[in-house]
């Protein structure tokens, strides 16, 4: 006899020491007690230990979180898992049926963080990396993953510059990194590089990986010059299956209009300053930015998913329909997607099978955004409609026909119709087998068909259509392949030395094809629509092209890392990866990309075990270089098109066709350099952690469209490589866990950026191409004749104002005055374009920032977060266009044109920059955790109510602040009018 029992709990063997048979506990009266251990998220703590304190009378928790044990009445029970803080409960009379959740030990619990090809502890990463888990994601109203990260990123700049539903938000991170391709970050999704973000609903996301230096980027290659986000998709888990259902029902009103005058300060404008209006006044009064928008939009949104299994096979599977009611009449989102998977474990776990199949529909209207340029300058003393026999060809609603450059902007909404329709499925298979001890071979394949459809028209009464209706029906197809091969070894040689190796190969293949587009006009009634595009009475009867002709690039790749440390305290991590792509010249399909990076653990020194303030601290420096591939294929070749010009051949005109592109067998990739100096911390018994990163970000060969001779070359443009650019920043963040009780805890998190821009050189490397500087941010305006208010120059930032410089204006001479170039003050007319512009700003943000705070109190839980940016100016074109008082008689003016009182004419200048800094509360969330110990079949049910975009606190005078940020002149509020919403919703988390 050793003393030692033990018992068989499933396929568990808890061994304990016996008990004395005469001991006090023996004599003290037993109670059975039962219950059910939890993580923070409501989901059963499987195996946790469950102690009677004091003794090694003890259980571990079932499947499903369950336990029961006897123990003495009065005395505590010890609650324990790996990764979470210890809890202790008192059991009494009448506590004999306990609910626990345990909350997890940040300290304690090492994070695995997805990387490119594999994972890695956090503990073991040498790059500059943010993680961020489901339970941190922002709350609120969100169609896709991007509006999750929003100010929750260091360097990440989530910009959603447009209320309308059917927008999507644009990202930078660490600056932009091209002048001509997109500057996205690059998605992987469960490890397939580029899979569609339509696939994956909000709610199924577990966790995403931002990897924002080029150490981290360059296993990526080609593609990660711009960052690269992993996202995490939940998966099956061990026990009997669970069912959870998430949903909310939202309210959306407009956070703010264009500040124009109503009917009744518009007709006193007038008489002050006799003029009559254009149209007879017949006493209306028409709100028209109103009459466009709802009063309240609806959005709702359903999430359900089952998860299993156990220890050979798990599963999971979910379906999510969200749908989001536009503001703006006729405006609207609807999304399914579906998910389901397997991963099955065989051989005795040395074969590993994974199967998962995506697939979503988006069905969207959209509408003309010309509707809200109109809505803020018709006249608000003209009616919506009008009974007299002359308007009866406009559908019965009031127009001006003489006034071509705007139109009665409710007609236009309710007379044009554009639906779109997105399908796409996905299937991933995976395969791991572990060859030997450290050994592991890994196989993805990945098939992803797309297809959309769009749907157009008209009315035969639209009096913006120059032909009698029109109709346009569009059809295209996307397929995307993937095949990835990669062999990884890990071994351990004397304790001390840990050695990774990973090679890979990739092949990625997409088709756009069975593209086809139909278009006519004329049409004698609107019964059909678009269904029928016969029926309309064109020139060339209905029109069919291949649109746009068929697509077809492959990349082609071989990669490999290798990971080093010593001592778990001296890490190297160096990448290599070599690409090919079939978008690029004849010259240069091939590249290759490296990176290394070293990392110090200094709290693993044995100079810092003495300390007490440093639970980890360490130090990382990272260089390596990544691409971007962002570009149509074809793009290096030449391609013809049908031309402007037509010739007679028997009886008919027939279209010419010429070269519209210029080939260029030396076009290569866009290569970012980027060197990374960064500071893991951890202090205070974890209490505080966080870190701090310095980047210097080179790119170099940006494709730039070069002006060229013709003769020599066939068309007047060429696309070369040759530009570059720096974004030099420095990044901060910190997590506190500033009150940690029982009943009540606190923590924070803030964040804050630095970036600056800066443009190298326009000079290409071909035939000697060179730009001094170029004009951007074209301005449409009337009277404006198609000036420019931006600037694209070496050593100037990207969004660069460069523009007349206003100085004030003077009420006497009623002259608004300037300065030139030689500094003397001129009024408009003694000015010269370009040669009097001046730099007056820049429209990129200088610093970012984002705090987020999370209150605890027994079973209540209320986060806000606030975000905001500072240091950039915005070109508010929108009040220049409102300002112009001379035409009050014809269109609508702005209260802020009014109070200035300059009659003269607005002229592009610096007059209308204003401060775009801003802070938004942008959440704020107050939930509450039911006890469901007395609800028999619910393991987990939270309620909760959130506001979102609830203020903004800013100087601009704009409708929002968060203007558009992408492209060559950004900053630019050029009658950007899609009303921004405020919205309170009310959920409900339940897990059965």
């Amino acid at each position: 006899d050793n003393g030692l029992s033990y018992s068989v709990q499933g396929k568990m063997i808890v061994i304990s020491k016996k008990e004395d048979a005469g001991s006090s506990i023996t004599q003290q009266k037993q109670i059975i007690v039962k219950g059910i251990v939890k993580d923070e998220n409501g989901e059963p703590v499987v195996g946790a230990n469950v102690v009677e304190k004091g003794t090694s009378n003890g259980t571990i928790t079932d499947m499903d979180g369950n336990f029961s044990l006897s123990i003495s009445e009065g005395s505590q029970l010890s609650i324990t898992y790996i990764g979470y803080l210890d809890q202790n409960v008192t059991v009494g009379k009448g506590k004999t049926v306990l609910n626990i959740q345990l909350r997890e030990d940040m300290q304690a619990l090492e994070e695995v963080v997805v990387v490119g090809y594999g994972t890695m502890k956090k503990s073991d990463l040498t790059g500059s990396i943010s993680t961020i888990s489901a339970k941190d994601f922002n709350k609120g109203i969100s169609s896709t993953p991007d509006q999750l990260l929003s100010g929750k990123i260091p360097g990440l700049m989530v910009n959603r510059s447009s209320g309308d539903p059917n927008s999507s938000a644009t990202m930078q991170l660490r600056g932009p990194s091209s002048l001509t391709a997109s500057t996205a970050p690059f998605y992987v999704i469960d490890g397939v590089p580029g899979a569609s973000i339509d696939l994956v609903s909000p709610d199924d996301i577990e966790s995403m990986n931002v990897l924002k230096d080029a150490s981290a980027t360059a296993i990526y290659g080609s593609r990660a010059a711009n960052g690269v986000i992993m996202v995490t998709t939940r998966k099956g888990r061990t026990g009997k299956p669970q069912v959870h259902y998430s949903g909310y029902a939202a309210i959306e009103s407009v956070s703010g209009r264009v500040n124009v005058l109503d009917a009744e300060e518009h007709r006193a404008f007038l008489a002050e300053h006799n003029m009559e209006l254009a149209a007879s006044d017949d006493g209306y009064s028409t709100d028209w930015q109103k009459e466009l928008t709802r009063n309240l939009g609806f959005s709702h949104n359903h999430n359900l998913s089952l998860v299993g299994g156990n220890e050979n096979t798990k599963y999971n599977a979910s379906v999510n329909y969200q749908s989001k009611q536009g503001i703006v009449k006729k405006s609207q989102y609807e999304k399914l997607t579906a998910r389901i998977g397997v991963d099955q474990e065989a051989l005795n776990n040395k074969l590993h099978l994974s199967f998962s199949l995506s697939g979503s529909h988006v069905n969207t209207d959209h509408i003309n955004y010309s509707i809200f340029n109109y809505a803020a300058r018709w006249l608000p003393e003209s009616p919506i409609y009008s009974d007299a026999p002359e308007y009866e060809q406009y559908g019965g609603y009031f127009q001006v026909p003489g006034r071509m450059t705007y139109y009665n902007p409710v007609a236009l909404l309710n007379q044009q119709d554009d639906k779109r329709y997105r399908n796409t499925l996905q299937g991933i298979g995976k395969v791991g087998w572990d060859i030997i001890e450290g050994l592991r071979f890994d196989l993805l394949g990945s098939m992803q068909i797309e297809t959309t459809d769009r749907s157009v028209y008209y009315q035969t009464t639209d009096i913006s259509v120059i032909g009698k209706g029109y109709a346009m029906r569009e059809f295209l197809k996307d397929r995307d392949k993937v095949l990835e091969a990669t062999l990884n070894y890990s071994k351990t040689f004397h304790d001390k030395h840990g050695l990774k190796i990973m090679a890979g190969y990739s092949y990625q293949n997409n088709i756009m094809d069975d593209g086809i587009r139909g278009t006519n006009d004329y049409f004698t009634s609107d019964v059909t629509g678009s269904n029928n595009l016969a029926s309309g009475n064109g020139d060339q009867s209905t029109h069919f092209q291949d649109y746009p002709l068929k697509k077809e690039a492959t990349l082609v790749s071989f990669f490999g890392r290798i990971n080093y440390d010593f001592n778990n305290r001296y890490l190297l991590t160096a990448t290599l990866r070599r690409d090919g792509s079939s978008k690029f010249g004849a010259n240069n399909k091939w590249a290759m990309f490296p990176s290394v990076s070293l990392a110090w653990r200094i709290s693993e020194e044995k100079f810092m075990e003495e300390q007490s303030v440093f639970q980890d601290l360490k130090l990382r420096i990272g260089y390596g270089q990544s691409g971007n591939q962002n570009i149509d294929p074809y793009t290096s070749q030449r391609l013809y098109g049908p031309q402007s010009s037509q010739f007679m051949y028997n009886g008919e005109w027939i279209n010419s066709y010429g070269v519209s592109q210029n080939p260029n067998p030396d076009l290569k990739w866009e290569t970012t350099a980027m060197t990374n100096i960064g500071l893991d911390y951890t202090i205070w018994e974890g209490r505080v952690s966080g870190t701090l990163d310095f980047y210097n970000k080179e790119t170099k060969d940006m494709l730039y469209k070069y002006n060229v001779p013709s003769p020599p070359y066939q068309y007047n443009q060429l696309l070369a490589n040759g530009a570059s650019m720096t974004n030099r920043g420095v990044e901060f963040m910190v997590n506190v866990v500033a009150v940690d009780r029982p009943d009540f805890s606190w923590t924070t998190n803030f964040n804050v950026a630095y970036n600056k821009n800066e443009i190298g050189s326009l000079d290409s490397n071909v035939d000697n191409l060179s730009i001094s500087e170029r004009y951007e941010g074209t301005m449409y305006l009337e009277g404006w004749t198609a000036q420019t208010v931006s600037i694209v120059k070496p050593g100037l930032p990207i969004g660069t104002f460069y523009t007349y410089k206003y100085m004030g204006y003077d009420a006497k001479q009623q002259k608004t005055l300037y300065e030139n170039a030689a500094g003397e003050i001129v009024t408009i007319d003694k000015l010269k374009s370009p040669d009097d512009y001046q730099v007056v700003g820049s429209a990129l943000p200088k610093v970012t920032f984002g705090w987020n705070n999370t209150f605890r109190y027994k079973r209540w839980d209320l986060n806000f977060f606030l975000r905001g940016v500072t240091g950039n100016k915005i070109f508010n074109a929108s009040r220049a266009d409102l300002s112009r008082l001379t035409q009050a008689a014809i269109c609508n003016i702005s209260h802020e044109a009014v109070e200035d009182g300059i009659m003269e004419a607005p002229q592009p200048s610096s007059r209308w920059l204003e401060n775009g800094s801003f802070l938004k509360l942008d959440n704020v969330t107050l939930g509450y955790q039911f006890d469901t110990e007395k609800m028999p079949g619910i393991n987990n049910l939270r309620v909760y109510i959130t506001g979102q975009n609830l203020f903004t606190i800013t100087k601009y005078t704009g409708i929002d602040p968060e203007v558009s940020l992408s492209g060559l002149a950004p900053g630019i509020d050029n009658r950007n009018y899609y009303p921004k919403t405020r919205s309170f919703l009310l959920g409900v988390n339940i897990s059965f």
